[in-house]
């Protein structure tokens, strides 16, 4: 049994580099969402943690209200 060849036409690559392209543009294009959900979700946790702050504070605002009430 002989084993054939692909045709290679000049200037262009074989279909299993072609193949082989592809494969890494899907996985270098994986990566870059990859990394863009993780720089969002980064933005995310940084705008909850600053408004989970300012409902803290309001709230110790309230409580040392209700002391200072308490006291007078």
């Amino acid at each position: 049994m002989t084993r054939q060849l692909p045709k290679q036409i000049f200037g262009m690559p074989s279909t299993e580099t072609a193949s082989r392209i592809d494969d890494s543009d899907a996985t270098n294009a994986a990566c870059a969402a990859h990394f863009r959900f993780t720089a969002r979700m980064r933005e995310l946790e940084v705008q909850f943690e600053a408004k989970a702050s300012e409902l803290r504070s309001a709230f110790l605002a309230e409580l040392s209200a209700l002391r200072e009430g308490e006291a007078a």
